[in-house]
């Protein structure tokens, strides 16, 4: 029956689409693309209108804008977005017809800079998404960072974000865990964006031109992942400059316009773009190095090194525009951390490697045949990998040797076919078609020597459909409604996704927005709901003896709009889930069903934005609250009983946060950033006591109660201390022999707040001692181009 209703509301639309473009014979359309003059990159959100007229809109994360339902006659077209100047253009409109009209727009100084309308107005005047944020990278780069920046970081200083830590840089949105997120690059599934146990993120900031972040309430086109949307889009690259063989044959076919650099007390990195063919192509790569710096150390000291620790990540893009209504882009990243180190006792020896990382390469071609259908068709490829490998030799003293070796693997390996088509049927009136084929296959291996443990193999399809409608009946209402269905190898059920979403303008610059939409999950990683700190992901496929994580979004909120680069949101949300999982403290090892344990939960909280974007001073004020439980029948007594520990707070409750993010352009070279943080801290499970046991590893005849056992209180019924960090960052632009250059420096923590971390029983002494997160830690770094 809902097959029936689904092919039902598909042709009404088609219908409804048919009637709508007869009358639009009576207008005209224009659509384009826009860059910028000096590189050739794409301008993303520029605003786009017909002077005096009110009609316009704003350009997509390519560049690409389209205006329907024109009325025929001349207009005067013109186009604003900050750091560019207004550009204008006479232009005629005949009813019927469409035209063409590409700019490329001058660059120009943002300090002083005027714009009265820009794309954040036609965002606010016409789109329909609810928790929607889009940061660019002066945003990010302007943020006092640890190190270097880092776009997790900055998301997390947003309302409704979170942390686990300051050596997290993982997202808690809404109180969901980390891996209901879906992070894209390009439009590429990242499974485990971090280094170093999550303390950096695997991007570089240099090579990112746009982040969209969704904290809820996202449209049907995004699906497998149930609490937010993180869309990033790295830059194209210079197509405009030929520095190195513009005077030679090459040079019509490849060339390097810029490299730009830099070097701080983590890392170097580096970034290279310029034209080739006819288009352009951007590389990007990092490496850490203090595993060479402390090699050196060593070979001062005529000491063997027996540890090693560096990550690397490198991305590159290739732009191919055939012709301008077809375009091929090439993407390709990849991203390993590494460890090792050598131990070695008497006649005992280990060696330990330990690696992880994301590789992804994808083709996507995009087709714009008219103003009326933009086709984007892709085929990417996302592996994942985490590997241990322990070796362990000994040798007797008869001279007997014995070797072992001790392995884990985990690997995700995701091909995905993926098109979207977007049907722009009037100014009013926009459908999009889709439909997404997931080939996931999940490994996991933990042997010893010849013998394993767990060798598992999983291959599973996910199927997806998706049937999307924007739709505006008149100036002060937008709906959005949509369809999302999907179809899981391991379960024989359909999942249908409806999604709604609303904004209804109660006067020109106050808006009323919501949002309602179910989402399922179809791969997650499995939580530890006593751990303290997770170093990476293991990924798993929902069993077949499991039903899917599920959740339903309910969002209601205001929009104000306060002119002049300001804008202000409030936001209440309610999330029940009807199904998560969490690992079973009383599995069975024999028994490959009972691995996890099934539940439901319920997170509410209402958020607070004000934000400015425009000016010398500019950054956001965040508020938020948020309350989260949840249940679990552990003991499988068909009961759940708050007594039995199994109703009990989320380990991302978190009852309030404020964060304050500033940035003050001082003059054109100097710029000042401050972040302030405070927030409740993380839940953990208190020691209430201790008792004297035989339990143990070890027993001891001569006294057998000698061993100390900790006695827990509730899960999750202590919290740390309230949490408050302020950092600051200075930077300066500099030209040392004529290159340009930018030298910063960031200090971390600057009030030296202690921010408990966690606490260290000792038992035998019955005290207790905490160890704290970051201290006062100054650092800084020089950036560089030519």
């Amino acid at each position: 029956m809902r097959r029936y209703t689904l092919l039902s509301l598909t042709l009404i639309l088609f219908m409804v689409g048919i009637n709508q473009s007869i009358a639009q014979t009576r207008y005209g359309r224009i659509n384009g693309v826009l860059r910028d003059a000096q590189t050739g990159e794409p301008l993303l959100y520029a605003n786009v209108s017909l002077k005096g007229t009110g009609i316009g809109a704003a350009s997509d994360n390519s560049g690409y804008y389209i205006i329907t339902g024109i009325p025929a006659g001349n207009y005067t077209m013109q186009v604003t977005v900050i750091g560019h100047e207004r550009t204008e253009r006479e232009i005629s409109v005949i009813a019927g017809l469409e035209e063409r009209h590409d700019f490329e727009i001058q660059p120009m100084s943002i300090e002083g800079q005027e714009v009265v309308v820009t794309a954040e107005r036609q965002r606010f005047e016409r789109q329909v998404e609810v928790s929607s944020i889009s940061l660019s990278m002066r945003d990010v780069k302007v943020i006092p960072a640890f190190v270097e920046a880092d776009i997790f970081r900055t998301l997390q200083l947003l309302p409704g974000v979170q942390s686990s830590s300051d050596f997290s840089s993982a997202l808690v949105v809404r109180g969901g865990s980390p891996d209901e997120n879906l992070i894209m690059l390009d439009g590429i599934e990242i499974y485990n964006p971090f280094h170093l146990g999550g303390v950096f993120s695997t991007f570089n900031a240099d090579a990112i031109a746009d982040a969209e972040f969704l904290a809820g309430g996202f449209p049907a086109k995004y699906g497998n992942r149930i609490s937010s949307v993180l869309s990033i889009t790295s830059r194209e690259g210079d197509s405009k400059h030929s520095k190195l063989f513009g005077q030679k044959k090459l040079g019509e076919y490849f060339d390097i316009s810029q490299v730009r650099g830099e070097v701080n007390l983590l890392s170097s990195k580096i970034l290279a773009e310029g034209p080739v063919a006819k288009g352009s192509w951007m590389f990007s790569g990092r490496r850490t190095y203090f595993d060479q710096l402390a090699r050196i150390y060593y070979w001062a000291k005529d000491e063997p090194m027996d540890w090693s620790y560096y990550f690397y990540d490198f991305q590159g893009k290739v732009i191919q525009n055939i012709n301008p209504t077809n375009r091929l882009s090439f993407a390709h990243y990849k991203g390993r951390d590494r460890i090792a180190f050598q131990l070695e006792q008497s006649e005992a020896k280990v060696d330990f490697g330990w690696d992880w990382g994301n590789s992804t390469k994808s083709i996507e071609w995009r087709w714009i045949p008219n103003s009326k259908f933009v086709s984007t068709l892709s085929a990417a490829n996302t592996t994942y990998e985490f590997d241990v490998n322990l070796a362990y030799s000994a040798t007797d003293s008869g001279g007997n040797s014995a070797e072992n070796q001790f392995v884990v693997f985990n690997q995700i390996d995701d091909w995905t076919l993926k098109e979207n088509l977007d049907w722009f049927i009037s100014s009013d009136h926009t459908v999009t078609l889709g439909f997404e084929a997931k080939a996931l296959g999940v490994r996991f291996n933990i042997g010893d020597g010849d013998i394993n443990f767990i060798d598992e193999k999983e291959d599973n399809m996910i199927y997806s459909g998706i049937l999307q409608e924007k739709w505006q009946p008149n100036p002060v209402i937008m709906l959005q409604g949509g369809l999302r269905v999907s179809k899981y190898s391991a379960h024989d059920e359909l999942y249908y996704e409806p999604r709604l979403g609303f904004k209804y303008l109660l006067n020109k610059d106050l808006a009323l927005k919501g949002a309602w939409g179910k989402y399922n999950q179809f791969i997650f990683t499995a939580q530890d709901e006593d751990a303290i700190l997770s170093i990476v992901d293991f990924w798993n496929p929902i069993p077949a003896n499991y039903k899917a994580k599920s959740v339903q979004h309910f969002i209601l909120g205001f929009e104000q709009w306060l002119g002049e680069g300001w804008f202000a949101s409030v936001e209440g949300y309610y999330k029940p889930y009807s199904n998560t999982l969490v690992i079973n403290p009383n599995q069975n090892f024999v028994d490959p069903d009972d691995d996890y344990t099934e539940g439901t939960a319920e997170v509410y909280g209402t958020e607070f934005l004000l934000k400015k974007d425009t000016g010398k001073l500019t950054g956001w004020l965040g508020v938020s609250y948020m309350n989260s439980s949840q249940e679990f029948d552990f003991n499988g007594d068909g009961q759940i009983l708050e007594n039995d520990g199994e109703i009990y707070k989320s380990k991302y409750d978190q009852p309030y946060s404020v964060n304050v993010v500033l940035s003050y352009a001082a003059s054109q070279k100097t710029s000042l950033g401050l972040t302030l943080s405070s927030s409740s801290s993380n839940l953990y499970t208190p020691t209430v006591g201790y008792i004297y046991t035989q339990n143990g590893s070890s027993f001891d005849y001569s006294n057998p109660y000698s061993r100390l056992t900790e006695i827990k209180g509730d899960r999750n019924s202590a919290r740390y201390p309230d949490y408050f960090r302020v950092d600051l960052s200075y930077s300066r632009e500099i030209r040392p022999f004529d290159i340009e250059g930018l030298f910063k420096i960031q200090i971390i923590n600057v009030t030296n707040h202690f921010n408990t971390f966690v606490y260290n029983w000792d038992l035998a002494a019955g005290t207790v001692e905490g160890i704290g997160m970051f201290p006062f830690l100054p650092t800084f770094g020089v950036e560089f181009k030519f």
